[in-house]
């Protein structure tokens, strides 16, 4: 056997047989068949369906859609500032004066604003950051909190992705880390600044796969990205519909001899005139003059079924977005009786949702860096409660505070809870706006037993060991008029 032969013969050996090439294409095709009904086969034209990567918006076009589509812009905007709007109430024993200095550098550095604005780049960008700069610090190295002096100067610093570009400096190779995989500094755009992580708040968009994080330069998607197509077909119906206005009613004129008389320059030039002086002459109350061989009709174009047809794309933004249609387009909500309530109560849930995941990790170490340059400190009790967006009406709250008060009323007849108990919860809850810590005081006072000198000590004292200690109270009735012992 020749060596060509032998070269010819070892191919052939290693070809796979028709029988194995049919396996392999049988254990691939795993969907849903059915043979009789010709679905999933090759006769079904759904079988050929592929989802492929699209064009990906680029920052010149997120810019221009943003600037331009208002649609596009609420998208953006609406839940960056739904997160931010009623803000947070932070609680700790610290007292308001102790805090006066933190709230006053929260508002001298706009962390509010700053916040949202975060989170508005983010969706719009695919991601923004916060850079924490510690006036004599370098930024270059890692920020720990507690390094941080009373009365430091701190400013805050907004950058989307385009300018603080990531991929400077080494890998974090620190499992522990949450920037396990990722470049260790930022990049400021036109600056020789290099910036550590930690100085760093990072807000995202929407959130990628691994490798597609890391082909898109360590950044997340646009929220944009995923409606784009949904956006050009809602503008392509609305404009389409526009321009059909321009043809509603369209003037159909026969003329006999037309093409003989378009035929030179002369006659081309008569029709002109003799049609634009008869359009110009032509409306409600003027007549139109033509020849008797002339044949005037009109066209019209029926608009039935467009408003529908709008409202579907409308539906479908909404969806994609994951904003209620009544906030998102300003519409009332659809069907008899409907109020929009719930759909508003379920898109709230999510903002909650989306404040715990987003914004309570950066703000709890934004608060701790604030805290420590303004009043020395971070307490450990601090607790921080994002205030609620849906606000009740005069009548909820009525029926709430009435519930309330019928439930209060029988646990302290039971004996279950106390009237400092009670008075406490009236103020946290903002009850009474008048209500003081000293309110609460006296109430815990009153709710203590009076010394009184034919009382049994030892059940006296059974009484109050698990309550606060008695204060001094005067049992004398003529000290309140007779009103049962109570201080006058």
């Amino acid at each position: 056997m020749s060596r060509r032969n032998r070269r010819g013969g070892q191919k052939a050996a290693a070809a796979p047989s028709a029988s194995t090439t049919d396996k392999r294409r049988t254990s691939a095709a795993d969907s849903l068949q059915n043979l009789v009904a010709g679905l999933g086969d090759a006769r079904d034209k759904a079988s050929y369906s592929r989802y492929v990567m699209g064009r990906v918006i680029d920052q010149s076009e997120l810019e221009t859609l943003y600037r331009t589509n208002w649609l596009a812009g609420k998208v953006v905007d609406i839940p960056a500032s739904d997160m931010t709007r009623a803000w947070v109430t932070r609680k700790t024993a610290l007292t308001d004066e102790q805090m006066k200095p933190f709230y006053a550098l929260e508002k001298k550095l706009k962390l509010k604003a700053k916040v949202r604005d975060a989170l508005a780049w983010g969706r719009l960008y695919g991601g923004a950051a916060i850079f924490i700069h510690v006036k004599g610090q370098d930024p270059k190295l890692p920020l720990d909190p507690a390094t941080v002096q009373q009365r430091a100067q701190i400013s805050l610093h907004v950058f989307d992705r385009y300018r603080a570009p990531r991929g400077a400096g080494a890998v974090v190779q620190d499992p522990i880390s949450e920037m396990f995989g990722q470049p260790d500094n930022f990049q400021i755009a036109g600056t020789p600044l290099q910036v550590h992580h930690t100085r760093m708040i990072q807000f995202s968009g929407a959130e990628l796969p691994w490798q597609q994080f890391v082909s898109n330069g360590y950044w997340h998607d646009s929220v944009l990205q995923r409606l784009y197509d949904s956006l050009t077909r809602y503008d392509t119906v609305t404009q389409g519909t526009a321009s059909m206005f321009f043809e509603a009613v369209v003037d159909v004129l026969k003329v006999a001899g037309l093409g003989n008389m378009l035929a030179t320059d002369e006659g081309t030039e008569l029709v002109k005139k003799r049609f634009g002086l008869a359009a110009v002459m032509k409306s409600f109350n003027r007549v139109l003059l033509l020849d008797g061989d002339d044949d005037h009709s009109q066209k019209t174009n029926s608009f039935s079924g467009v408003k529908d047809v709008i409202q579907q794309f409308m539906s479908d933004i909404a969806g994609g977005a994951d904003i209620p249609a009544t906030r998102l387009f300003g519409k009332s909500p659809d069907g008899m009786n409907a109020s929009g309530d719930s759909d508003t109560r379920n898109y709230y849930d999510r903002i909650s949702s989306d404040q715990e995941d987003q914004v309570r990790p950066p703000l709890e170490r934004l608060d701790e860096i604030l805290m420590r340059a303004s009043i020395g400190t971070y307490p450990d009790d601090l607790e921080l409660t994002f205030n609620p967006l849906w606000q009740m009406s005069d009548p909820e709250k009525a029926a709430l505070e009435k519930t309330r008060a019928e439930r209060d009323a029988v646990y302290l007849t039971n004996g279950v809870v106390t009237e400092g108990v009670v008075a406490a919860e009236l103020m946290e809850n903002g009850t009474y706006s008048k209500m003081t810590a000293k309110d609460v005081e006296l109430a815990k006072q009153l709710a203590g037993p009076l010394d009184d000198p034919h009382a049994d000590p030892a059940a006296t004292a059974e009484v109050s060991g698990a309550q606060d200690p008695p204060s001094q109270v005067a049992a004398d009735p003529t000290q309140s008029g007779g009103g049962g012992g109570l201080p006058g």
